[in-house]
């Protein structure tokens, strides 16, 4: 069965992931699976998912590795299996994209940052209500720190229908090295991982 597309939206929460995934959806001709790093966090109860638990036990850190090495193989299942898919993300080491480049290997995958200005997601925390104020100020440093993507876009400049029509480009002239296969080739000249604490958005 043939390998279908995966377009990957790395950002910090309130960078506008979300919707520029649902946006992307209603416009593109073919249909995308929606995959979201928040929904699978979600699968567990929500007492598994604040910092401690009751006794002030570490749960939410202890569940990190597992849940996003699942999205990982997961992602990579669904386009194995005949789907596109459009995964929502926020990487915060080399070790999570490592795990992405190696399980996507041989998938058509196009790596888009969803980047804002810091003072601008940090508004955008406080207005949604339903996030922990300073979310997107631990993120903002990890989530771009290997600095290649196919294509980068700002959403404090472009609308959504901007956004989408710049992704909607990249699908149409896609670049003839990925920036996948480039990391893959940086990944294979280092052994280095970096793993700091996982901040969910």
């Amino acid at each position: 069965m043939k390998n279908r597309q995966v377009i990957f939206l790395n950002g910090t929460s309130s960078s506008g992931k979300t919707t520029i995934a649902k946006a992307l959806q209603e416009k593109l001709p073919e249909p995308y699976m929606y995959v979201s790093i928040d929904n699978f966090f979600h699968m567990y109860p929500e007492r598994f998912l604040s910092p401690t638990n009751q006794k002030g036990v570490l749960i939410l850190e202890q569940l990190v590795p597992a849940v996003l090495l699942g999205l990982h193989r997961s992602v990579a299942a669904l386009a194995q299996s005949g789907n596109n898919v459009l995964v929502d993300h926020l990487l915060q080491d080399d070790g999570s994209l490592k795990e992405c480049v190696e399980n996507w290997a041989g998938l058509d995958v196009l790596f888009v940052g969803v980047k804002c200005p810091l003072e601008v997601v940090e508004q955008r925390e406080r207005e949604r209500g339903d996030r922990t104020i300073g979310t997107a100020r631990f993120q903002i440093e990890r989530v771009h720190m290997h600095d290649l993507y196919d294509l980068e876009i700002d959403t404090s400049m472009l609308s959504v229908d901007e956004c989408v029509t710049r992704i909607m480009e990249l699908i149409h002239d896609k670049p003839k090295e990925s920036a996948f296969q480039k990391l893959a080739a940086r990944f294979m000249s280092t052994n280095e991982s970096i793993r700091p604490t996982f901040q969910a958005g």
